[in-house]
C-alpha cells in the first residue's frame, strides 16, 4: 500500500501534491461550526484564512479534473488509468471539502 502511494504521489507531480497538502490543512484545521472570528496570534489562520483558501481549493480540484480529462482523452490506454486515478482523488477531496466547509460558510 505504501508503494501504491508513493507511485501515485510521484505520478501526480509536485503542484498536485501542493494542492493535495494544503487541502489535508485545510481538513485538519478547520474551525467549529460555531467559532468566532479570531485576529491575534496564529488563532488567525484557522477563522480567517482557511475559510478564504476553501473554496479556492475546490475551485482548484475541479479544474484539474477537468484539465485531466480533456488531457487524458486522446492519451494511451496507460495514462487514461493515471488520470482516472487523479480524477478520483481530486474529486474526494473536493467533495470531502465541500462537505466540511459548507456547513461552516453557512453558519457564518
Amino acid at each position: 500500500m505504501k508503494k501504491t502511494i508513493t507511485v501515485f504521489l510521484t505520478q501526480a507531480g509536485v503542484i498536485r501534491n501542493i494542492l493535495y497538502f494544503f487541502a489535508i490543512f485545510a481538513i485538519i484545521f478547520k474551525p467549529e461550526n460555531s467559532s468566532s472570528l479570531n485576529l491575534e496570534g496564529l488563532h488567525f489562520i484557522p477563522t480567517l484564512v482557511l475559510p478564504v483558501i476553501a473554496p479556492l481549493l475546490v475551485t482548484g480540484f475541479f479544474l484539474d479534473i477537468l484539465m485531466s480529462r480533456i488531457y487524458s482523452s486522446e492519451q494511451s490506454e496507460e495514462i487514461k488509468i493515471r488520470f482516472k486515478n487523479i480524477i478520483r482523488v481530486d474529486l474526494f477531496f473536493a467533495l470531502l471539502l465541500l462537505a466540511l466547509w459548507v456547513p461552516y460558510m453557512i453558519a457564518m
